[in-house]
């Protein structure tokens, strides 16, 4: 694990409730933004779980306030959620979920997974935990297994890593570390391991690029 992504969880656990008020915040200034955002990354989960078996054991990485593991239950899988912050598990918690205290580059998975979603987490990991992090979920995954992530996009950045404290829902007073991929450099990650991609795309931000995101399979 990474001193980088270390001293960023210890942040996340001290102020966890103030990024889930910012989120709310957020979302309540532009609605349909937030709607059309939602919209989505639901039917991108939705197509790509299609082929899972009928209940399904699916593990999130990171689930904040919950709403993308209660989605992914409500298409009748058997959802474990997960994150570092008491305050993200609450929120997880409080939709329902089976929520577990869960650090990806420190701990062993609890079982055997048809799929693996982790979004907007490796915004802070270094290119050694991101490596770390898809190694350890394609030796948790199901022959067949999928696993969903989003990294950001270096084009859109003048730099490889910086810290920062972004304004807006991503504003916590206190600077986190954010570290932006290439497709190159996630590619070369990737073909370390032994997962194909089945999918990839760019999304988000007022050119479609902020985002880099890939669906796996083992």
């Amino acid at each position: 694990m990474s001193k980088e992504n270390e001293k960023t969880l210890e942040i996340y656990k001290e102020k966890a409730n103030l990024y889930l008020a910012n989120s709310i915040e957020h979302d309540r200034l532009d609605p349909a933004k937030a709607k059309q955002k939602r919209e989505k990354l639901e039917k991108l989960i939705t197509t790509n779980f299609s082929s899972l078996p009928k209940h399904a054991k699916v593990f999130e990485i990171g689930s904040g306030d919950g709403l993308n593991a209660k989605f992914i239950e409500n298409l009748g899988f058997e959802v474990t959620a997960s994150d570092t912050a008491d305050a993200f598990i609450e929120a997880s918690q409080h939709q329902g979920l089976k929520t577990i205290k869960f650090n990806a580059l420190k701990d062993p998975f609890p079982e055997k997974y048809y799929a693996v979603f982790c979004w907007r987490v490796f915004v802070h990991f270094t290119t050694e935990d991101a490596l770390r992090t898809i190694q350890k979920v394609y030796d948790t995954l199901e022959d067949n297994g999928i696993f969903i992530f989003n990294a950001m996009n270096r084009e859109i950045k003048d730099v490889d890593n910086e810290w920062i404290d972004f304004e807006g829902e991503y504003h916590m007073g206190a600077e986190r570390y954010y570290s932006y991929f290439t497709k190159k450099d996630l590619d070369t990650i990737i073909q370390k391991t032994k997962f194909k991609i089945e999918d990839f795309h760019k999304d988000g931000g007022s050119n479609n690029n902020k985002w880099l995101v890939y669906v796996l399979r083992k």
